[in-house]
């Protein structure tokens, strides 16, 4: 994949000097060792996978098939128990056990989105990094663009707006801007990439930079912050 921070033409009012950095470094919401999803039997051994591939790309394309299978068989139960075949009402024991066990919980393995059941953030976040990582940007997108939950704003969508970017699709990572939401470093950085308007971009290049937790995230905000600068009149 082409680096996103070297080729970028990020702006009407920014050109696109070089810059360092990697777009899958700078995916948020990704689960850490101890998140309590990587426990959850459908999950398991998926993540186990991703933790043993390392930075190994195909190892992690392995590891993102593990983890995309782990979730079609979860939601092929979901459709099983509530669009059963043969036109049979819905069990309402059965379906309330499956959104206990599944939805409902203190750790979700899925989440209510606005078209359907979605596998719960912090999967999301690892579907969409084990095959950016693993060389599939075009799918990585596809996670990173799953419906959001019913209300949710944000989610995975400023890292679209990055892949986006990355592939040169910058009209479309435009259209993204009203749904970035404001949670995390990514939303201020893609902001501050994406709007037309100085004074906003300024505002969300100072609101990025306040949230920098990673040195990926220092890597590209600095890269940024020059090309912010040398475009001052």
């Amino acid at each position: 994949m082409a680096s996103l921070l070297a080729t970028l033409a990020v702006g009407p009012a920014l050109a696109a000097p070089p810059a360092g950095g990697e777009p899958c470094a700078l995916l948020e919401h990704l689960p850490g060792p101890k998140d309590p999803v990587r426990q959850l039997a459908p999950y398991r051994s998926a993540f186990v996978a991703m933790d043993r591939a390392g930075s190994d790309p195909k190892r992690l394309g392995r590891a993102h098939d593990a983890l995309a299978r782990a979730l079609d068989r979860l939601l092929g139960e979901a459709r099983r128990v509530f669009h059963p075949a043969g036109g049979r009402a819905v069990d309402a024991k059965s379906a309330q056990r499956f959104l206990t066990r599944h939805v409902l919980g203190r750790t979700p393995a899925l989440r209510v989105g606005d078209e359907q059941l979605e596998p719960a953030r912090p999967v999301q976040a690892a579907l969409a990094w084990t095959a950016c990582r693993g060389g599939r940007p075009e799918v990585a997108l596809r996670w990173a663009r799953r419906p959001l939950a019913a209300g949710e704003v944000g989610g995975l969508t400023p890292f679209a707006a990055l892949l986006l970017l990355d592939a040169g699709r910058v009209d479309e990572a435009r259209e993204l801007l009203p749904a970035l939401g404001d949670e995390g470093f990514l939303a201020a950085w893609v902001e501050a990439e994406l709007t037309p308007d100085p004074q906003r971009r300024l505002a969300a290049h100072a609101r990025a930079g306040r949230r920098i937790s990673t040195p990926a995230q220092r890597d590209a905000w600095m890269a940024q912050k020059t090309r912010l600068e040398e475009q001052r009149p």
